[in-house]
């Protein structure tokens, strides 16, 4: 493949969760696709991002494709939807994940916590709620470093509520809800790091506040991997994170609006004001946005100056952020209007807006020239 002078990247959402394991791959295979596949590959095929990280993607959990992954790039990507023309991701990669992988000690000694609850990433099994990345380039595989081992109680000044966790609780609880990931994309000469994750959602839980604690110090742990902090140790033993002047861009659901919702603003506002991320697309005049997008934030948080939503919720929780040396020539949140064409791609089959015929989230694009 010829090297591109752009190179657009996406965070998506997708929302296919299933109840048990093997749903989402048996949807997949399915002899007549549902609606909500069928529109979720459209999304795909008419953004076409170059590198897409899909947020809530079933897999087995241990970075492996039980066939789920491969039977939406060769059945549905790969094929026509509502006449669109296909896109191919030859580049896959599925970051293990800590979600339904169970501690082998004692949780909390406070209340009877259900078996997602006592996992080191909330899922009723191993890999709900994971994420994967695609991309037309390749992926340079030996180079990929994951934090999915570091510990919660391994972050400076963590938040960790220790009058919920048992001691061995404490010690063992690993941070990332699902993975931190640094995958090295490799463009022609170029070579583009794409941070990845997804922290777990601020709520959802009681006093102690220990999901709103974990969300917070997620993000401050992908804070430290752009600081190139020494007390960031891989799943390998190496320390550090990414190495200054090295082009990335960081992507994913963190689960965090940097002015209204419930999640730690100070915490999603760092990264946001980062000097290594792009101001431009973080807090300024770039900031992906749509009329659409924009208009539903005002619509739900009652106008009160919101610029853009990601979220049906009417918050900003999903990103595309590149560093600053990378120039970014245009951005944009795949939220159709009910007067444009591709509206129909949102809604079920009467015409309404509707998660389950699509997700609750919107597809965040930003596009990058290369040199």
């Amino acid at each position: 493949m010829t090297a591109p002078s752009t190179l657009r990247l996406a965070q998506f959402n997708l929302s296919l969760a299933g109840r048990q394991a093997g749903e989402i791959k048996a949807k997949m295979l399915a002899p007549t696709p549902s609606r909500q596949i069928k529109n979720l590959a459209a999304t795909l095929q008419r953004v076409r991002p170059d590198v897409v990280v899909l947020c809530e993607f079933d897999h087995p959990g241990d970075g492996g494709d039980d066939g789920a992954l491969a039977a939406f790039c060769e059945r549905h990507l790969a094929e026509s939807q509502h006449g669109d023309m296909p896109i191919d991701y030859p580049y896959r990669y599925l970051p293990a994940t800590n979600t339904g992988l169970k501690l082998t000690v004692p949780v909390s000694e406070h209340q009877h916590l259900t078996n997602a609850q006592q996992c080191h990433g909330f899922g009723d099994y191993h890999g709900q709620f994971g994420y994967v990345i695609l991309s037309r380039y390749p992926i340079e595989d030996d180079a990929i470093r994951t934090w999915q081992h570091f510990a919660w109680h391994q972050l400076p000044h963590h938040q960790l509520p220790a009058d919920y966790y048992t001691e061995q609780a404490q010690q063992a609880l690993r941070l990332a809800s699902k993975n931190l990931v640094s995958v090295p994309i490799l463009v022609g000469d170029e070579r583009v790091q794409v941070v990845a994750c997804h922290p777990t959602p601020p709520v959802f839980d009681g006093p102690e506040k220990r999901n709103w604690r974990r969300n917070s110090d997620e993000i401050h742990q992908l804070i430290g991997l752009l600081d190139n902090a020494d007390w960031l140790v891989d799943d390998k033993g190496a320390h550090g994170g990414i190495s200054p002047k090295t082009p990335f861009v960081v992507i994913g659901d963190l689960n965090a609006d940097p002015s209204y919702g419930d999640g730690d603003k100070q915490a999603i506002g760092a990264l946001l004001h980062h000097p290594r991320v792009h101001p431009g697309v973080a807090v300024g005049t770039q900031v992906p946005k749509s009329d659409a997008a924009q208009s539903h934030a005002f619509r739900f948080i009652n106008g009160k100056g919101r610029a853009i939503a990601t979220h049906n919720g009417g918050l900003r929780l999903d990103y595309v952020l590149p560093s600053r040396e990378l120039a970014v020539l245009a951005s944009g949140v795949f939220w159709p209007a009910p007067d444009d064409a591709d509206y129909p791609l949102i809604c079920d089959k009467n015409g309404q807006e509707h998660a389950r015929a699509h997700s609750d989230h919107r597809l965040v694009w930003v596009d990058v020239a290369l040199s």
